[in-house]
């Protein structure tokens, strides 16, 4: 079991079922990332230190900005697609840091997207990976914890 594992799955579902209307489906086993992704991350500081990611696909991800903004998923622009998995992501990581040691504080959001990329949280461990289908694509959320400095 990881850390968190079955909490952070009933939020990221519940998250994505009130805001996107959209249901998601756990998978057992993390798939690869989408040629052309979105990534949002938002860092918890205070008693628990450490990050959140959600990754999903680039044409997913413009399906959110349209449902988030009321416009056609063609329309969504580049900002729209950013700042609807931003919103995602804090929206994900606030209901994750009211699992965490108080106190704890959430960052702004910040958001990736493309094609080639690695992403590494400096300083952290792996310590959750939890995926998900969602309409299709695929949907990874990782949370990321300080390493302990001796």
């Amino acid at each position: 079991m990881q850390f968190l594992e079955d909490e952070i799955s009933q939020v990221t579902t519940t998250v994505w079922d009130s805001v996107l209307g959209v249901p998601l489906v756990r998978e057992p086993e993390v798939p690869p990332g989408p040629p052309r992704a979105v990534l949002g991350c938002v860092q918890f500081t205070g008693a628990w230190e450490g990050a959140v990611t959600i990754e999903c696909s680039a044409e997913f991800a413009k399906r959110a900005a349209g449902t988030m903004f009321g416009v056609e998923p063609e329309a969504a622009s580049v900002s729209d697609t950013q700042d609807a998995i931003g919103e995602l992501a804090n929206m994900t990581g606030g209901n994750i840091k009211a699992l965490l040691p108080e106190p704890c504080r959430l960052s702004l959001p910040t958001v990736t997207e493309g094609g080639d990329f690695n992403t590494r949280v400096s300083g952290g461990t792996l310590v959750t990976t939890v995926a998900f289908d969602c309409e299709g694509s695929p949907l990874i959320i990782r949370l990321h914890k300080k390493t302990d400095q001796a």
